[in-house]
């Protein structure tokens, strides 16, 4: 390279990434774009956006797992990210993969999730069962989507989706009414209403990309090293040893299917060891399937791949969708980690410390939900407003699509700005539509709610409940 050469614009830039990118990876469009020229590839800049997001910031203050220990060194979303990140960002350079759309996708995974972890989750899942319930990965798309658009490609927002493999089980409908009601403010054209209709095609199905394959690993990678790591230190594991003196020959047993390069004895883990292992046994063996493939298309050769080992039952389960992916490890090395996962869900994730912790969440959250959803002007005017112009969006809508009272219809499509206390007006003056209107009205204001609980930092979560209620009550457990 001579220094002729330098600066590299994005166009330069991204022939030089695409030249050392596999056939059979993701390669970025060679295009200039002067409105937005900062050196960087397009992947780049838009992994760039979702970290200068308010909720890829507020990830640090949101539970992986338990909640702030006395130490402080425990995991948070956050950590957790930047690990998943890493790793991902590890794998894609050894198997000549795009290492801006995994570090895209691997940064955007989490930023629609709850505070307090996995508990909130699957809280506000039950509260919203009857329309949709909710799930983090989807609401991590419309968080990107609200802030962006289509700035941000299809790729990455596939990628998110599909991190979790919740997505290759859900209902299709669930997941089509937990992502009505989005919009995204374009900075140049007037507001309008998105219909997510093309996310509806990835419900179901395998990433079409091997970036987005990779992230899932690397976020198993990471929640599986973390959570023995956080494990090991916590007082779960200091009780456990009291009470069983087997239970460190266990992990050791299970360790030592995992780790090759060297013999795990009592005190000798690092996780470093562990890491270094999963990451060597997945690089190696997905480095043999690409190999042995026809990647002109990854979904098509994931679903093959699924379909040669299908068993005759036809229900889709979680497992099904991790075993079938191209970036994988062996079938023998799989099963040590599913040994791994079990032990950690038993000892770790239902103990009762991790559980306590989970109580705490669900006694804010359900509480939070209630006094919202039943007040909303509890909540900050801009997500007030956003509310109040979902609802007369939606309303007026469907009154002038579907409405059979031509004065009604009239009150609608006049110029005249309404406002929300407008439409409760009019919906009881014409009470035979008020029924329709309540339930409309109701599910746009829970699955709002819903999303604003989803922003919360645990912090945020827990003053506003402890200001709700009048209490200066600690809740650390």
């Amino acid at each position: 390279m001579s220094n002729s050469e330098i600066p590299f614009k994005s166009s330069d830039l991204e022939k030089l990434f695409n030249d050392n990118i596999g056939q059979y990876g993701y390669k970025g469009e060679c295009k200039n774009n002067n409105e937005e020229e900062t050196y960087r590839t397009s992947l780049r800049r838009q992994r760039d956006k979702i970290l200068y997001t308010g909720g890829f910031r507020r990830l640090q203050d949101k539970t992986q797992v338990i909640s702030a220990t006395i130490s402080g060194d425990h995991r948070t979303r956050l950590t957790h990210t930047l690990e998943v990140e890493q790793i991902a960002v590890s794998v894609a350079n050894a198997l000549s993969l795009n290492v801006d759309l995994v570090s895209a996708i691997a940064f955007g995974h989490d930023v629609g999730h709850t505070p307090f972890g996995h508990a909130a989750e699957r809280v506000l899942n039950n509260l919203l069962k009857d329309s949709g319930g909710f799930n983090h990965s989807i609401e991590s798309i419309k968080y990107i989507w609200g802030k962006y658009g289509n700035k941000i490609q299809k790729e990455i927002y596939e990628g998110i989706l599909l991190h979790d493999s919740d997505m290759y089980q859900i209902c299709k409908e669930n997941a089509k009414k937990q992502l009505k009601y989005v919009e995204y403010v374009d900075d140049e054209n007037k507001e309008c209403k998105v219909k997510f209709t093309e996310f509806f095609d990835y419900i179901g199905n395998f990433p079409s990309t091997l970036e987005a394959q990779v992230v899932i690993w690397a976020d198993k990678i990471a929640y599986i090293t973390h959570d023995l790591e956080d494990f090991q230190r916590s007082e779960a594991y200091t009780d456990l040893k009291k009470n069983d003196e087997t239970i460190e020959e266990k992990l050791n047993n299970i360790l030592n299917n995992l780790i090759k390069d060297k013999e795990i004895k009592k005190g000798d883990y690092k996780s470093r060891d562990l890491i270094r292992n999963i990451i060597r046994e997945l690089v190696e063996s997905s480095a043999e399937t690409i190999k042995a493939i026809d990647y002109k298309d990854i979904k098509e050769q994931t679903e093959y791949k699924r379909d040669k080992g299908k068993k005759e039952t036809n229900s889709k389960t979680k497992k099904e969708y991790l075993d079938s992916l191209l970036i994988n490890c062996t079938d023998d090395y799989r099963k040590h980690y599913y040994e791994l996962r079990g032990f950690l869900d038993e000892y770790y994730i239902f103990s009762p410390q991790v559980q306590r912790s989970d109580g705490k969440a669900k006694i804010i959250i359900e509480w939070l939900f209630g006094q919202l959803t039943r007040n909303y002007k509890l909540a900050p005017l801009h997500i007030r407003d956003e509310i109040d112009k979902t609802i007369i969006m939606e309303i007026k809508e469907i009154v002038i699509k579907a409405s059979g009272n031509n004065e009604l219809k009239k009150l609608f499509e006049e110029e005249k700005e309404l406002n929300i206390r407008d439409i409760d007006k009019i919906f009881e003056e014409y009470n035979s539509l008020a029924d329709e209107y309540n339930l409309i009205k109701k599910e746009i204001i829970d699955r709002k709610i819903a999303s604003y609980i989803a922003t919360m930092s645990d912090t945020y979560a827990e003053s506003m409940y402890r200001n709700l209620i009048g209490s200066k009550v600690d809740l650390i457990i």
